[in-house]
């Protein structure tokens, strides 16, 4: 039985929601100066956790915040995570700012008040729930799309591969989707080549060839991505991580979006204009439904592996 409300995780100890607060003074609040992951929990185990603590490595790397635990540590304070909230399913929000600092742009040590980042696990549950109304609501009627007028922010500028705090741009395209009434965005980059949506990675299908942008194109390298690409090799798809344009997407057989809290959905229309026959295709769904099998049967290796250690 899950507790009535979360039990969050923040610097240490687990607290509830009316305790669960940071400064004023955190730069990620300040400045969006932080990381953050999204893990999903299906049957009680994470789901591909390791790639996601890489992820959060790297970025933490590049952005100079100390990573507070090892990847041991990270795996007993997810587990501990769970447990502690009585989770069966549901998503995991990691978030790590570089801690408190006077309110200044410079980034100097010597002008942050603590040397400590600020460390929250948010668990959320309900994901299974969640995802079956999804599959009853779109994934018979699919999901309708828009080309976004802003390019997504160049890697130049801020290091895509990763999962830092600054969403300003999604944030700004989930205005426009909401204000137009339509489901999802699609961006494109400023060369006009498809790059990915507000959160999530964006494939077309034509024929036997599964398109998706390569992460070298300002787009965040999605672990639910990674699945998606080996389930479609293993069914024999012709995967390539290729520049292809607006017309090549609007033109596809098949069009779906894949993330951690989305899984796989299709998309049936893309600024009005039907995609394929304008219902869910049946690779679509057969990837879709690949990936939850998956998750399933990783959850029971995660499981047999904890006992294992324990």
């Amino acid at each position: 039985m899950a507790t009535t409300s979360p039990r969050i995780y923040l610097n240490g100890r687990f607290v509830g929601e009316d305790e669960a607060k940071v400064s004023v003074f955190d730069r990620c609040f300040l400045y969006g100066d932080g990381i953050f992951e999204g893990v999903a929990v299906w049957d009680r185990a994470p789901f591909r956790l390791q790639p996601h603590l890489d992820r959060m490595r790297d970025g933490l790397d590049y952005l100079r915040i100390p990573n507070p635990f090892t990847d041991v540590e990270w795996e007993d304070l997810i587990e501990r995570t769970i447990a502690e909230n009585a989770m069966e399913d549901g998503y995991l929000r990691i978030q790590i700012s570089r801690g408190e600092g006077i309110s200044s742009i410079k980034w100097e040590p010597r002008l942050l008040k603590k040397a400590e980042p600020n460390v929250t696990v948010i668990p959320i549950r309900g994901f299974k729930d969640y995802y079956k109304g999804l599959i009853a609501e779109k994934m018979e009627a699919g999901l309708r799309a828009i080309f976004l007028s802003r390019p997504r922010v160049s890697t130049a500028a801020l290091p895509s591969g990763t999962k830092h705090c600054n969403y300003l741009n999604s944030v700004l395209g989930a205005i426009e989707v909401t204000s137009s009434g339509h489901d999802i965005g699609i961006a494109v980059d400023r060369e006009g080549f498809v790059s990915e949506g507000i959160a999530y990675n964006v494939f077309a299908l034509k024929g036997n060839r599964l398109m998706t942008a390569p992460i070298s194109r300002d787009i965040l390298p999605g672990i639910t991505r990674a699945v998606v690409i080996e389930l479609a090799r293993a069914e024999g798809l012709e995967v390539d991580e290729c520049l292809f344009d607006a017309f090549t997407l609007s033109s596809a057989d098949e069009v779906f979006i894949c993330s951690t809290l989305e899984l796989a959905v299709p998309v049936v229309e893309v600024d009005g204009r039907r995609i394929g026959t304008g219902k869910p295709g049946p690779v679509s769904r057969r990837l879709g439904g690949l990936l939850t099998e998956t998750m399933a049967g990783e959850a029971a290796t995660w499981h047999a592996s904890r006992k294992k250690k324990g």
